[in-house]
């Protein structure tokens, strides 16, 4: 049993409450708040755990989308232009993958642990992320990811795709979660999709896909023209759009999804309140969609929307805290104070929602997941603001009541 206090703390509620000068005691789980002085009168064997005098302490940060199978990407990828993005992804895969061993994945993970983030949806498609994620001591929601436009090939795209998948199930455990993701409506047939959707159902799985990305996309998928339709008729002459974007969002009815990107979506009625949600990766789509997200109406609409780094295949970061710098700079429409309170719940309340997790707030009962910063003093209704734009490393970071060493 431990017991830490602090200045200042974020619950991260919903009403984003800010509590001063408070402490709590913590097993794997938060079990009660009050002053120091009365927990340690109530816990007389709890051990102390020591931090800064002028210590912040919020939820540990919830990336629910990386790509770490591209960590060792830089001058490599092309930006600018989704479908040059694409092809450049294409031609420098393996070279990249081959890069990426488990020491340098292990220390990726070990580099947004420092920055306050103690939960991932890693996204694998070639499952050579595996071993790394499940040696480290971060929580790995590990969606098993999926892709095939040739319904030809689809036997061994299952077979393959499954190997890697039961690998992950026979590793479950409270720190890694196995998942599932459809690439996307383009890069998918429907036949893979409905297979997918049907494991997800079989085993009570999260799914996520990458949706409504680019121009590119959304111009193939809602009228079969575009750059894609040049491009993909050179792999196949007969290629067509398997499915409009409003029937592939149906197809994931009563499934609870991450919807990540969403760039060229305006139709947010299509998504499920319930079941589904949107992951939003500001300094991404900067590089390669060449659209704003529309932050405003999504949130507008009552989804839930959090905050992804998606990969250094299009990122130079996945430093949340980094993350929610850019989406300050992006979305210009909002003010900044409350969009600072906003975006902070983006990184911890609404992803634990979205991946169905009890963390994500300081509240008895949850999940002991939290970081500990130092912070200088400040006017209250500025230290959100102040604190993303100021924050760089942890001074202590938890996840389940455990503090994680650097």
């Amino acid at each position: 049993m431990f017991l830490i206090s602090c200045k200042k703390m974020f619950v991260c509620d919903e009403k984003f409450s800010i509590l001063e000068n408070q402490a709590f005691v913590f097993e794997e789980k938060i079990l009660e708040f009050g002053t120091l002085k009365n927990l340690q009168k109530k816990y007389p064997h709890a051990k102390r755990i020591q931090s800064p005098q002028n210590s912040l302490i919020l939820p540990a940060f919830i990336n629910t989308h990386t790509h770490l199978e591209f960590s060792a990407n830089s001058y490599t990828l092309h930006f600018g232009d989704f479908l040059s993005w694409v092809k450049s992804v294409m031609n420098s895969r393996q070279n990249l993958s081959q890069k990426a061993k488990d020491e340098l994945i292990l220390n990726t993970l070990k580099k947004m642990q420092r920055t306050g983030t103690g939960t991932i949806g890693e996204i694998s498609s070639f499952g050579s992320d595996f071993q790394a994620c499940l040696q480290s001591d971060m929580r790995v929601i590990f969606f098993n990811e999926i892709l095939g436009v040739n319904q030809a090939l689809n036997s061994s795209k299952k077979d393959e795709f499954f190997k890697r998948f039961q690998k992950s199930l026979d590793f479950q455990n409270e720190l890694f979660i196995p998942a599932l993701s459809v690439h996307s409506a383009y890069s998918t047939n429907l036949e893979l999709i409905e297979w997918i959707l049907a494991l997800a159902q079989k085993h009570g799985l999260l799914l996520s896909t990458h949706f409504l990305e680019s121009r590119a996309e959304n111009a193939w998928l809602r009228h079969g023209k575009g750059g894609f339709k040049k491009w993909l008729k050179t792999l196949d002459k007969n290629a067509k759009p398997f499915c409009h974007p409003k029937i592939f969002t149906e197809l994931f009815k009563g499934q609870r999804t991450l919807f990540t990107h969403c760039v060229h979506l305006n139709e947010f009625e299509w998504l499920d309140l319930k079941y589904h949600s949107i992951t939003h990766c500001a300094f991404s789509n900067r590089l390669l969609s060449q659209k704003t997200f529309d932050l405003k109406k999504a949130l507008k609409s009552g989804l839930n929307v959090h905050l992804g780094t998606d990969g250094l295949s299009s990122n130079i970061s996945l430093s949340m805290l980094d993350e929610m710098r850019t989406n300050l700079l992006i979305h210009r429409d909002f003010e900044l104070k409350n969009f600072a309170k906003k975006l902070l719940l983006m990184a911890t309340f609404y992803p634990a929602k979205a991946l169905d997790l009890n963390l994500g707030s300081l509240q008895t009962g949850k999940s002991a997941d939290f970081s500990v910063f130092e912070i200088e003093d400040c006017d209250e209704e500025q230290l959100p603001l102040q604190f993303i734009l100021h924050a760089k490393e942890v001074k202590k970071l938890f996840i389940k009541g455990k503090e994680c060493k650097f």
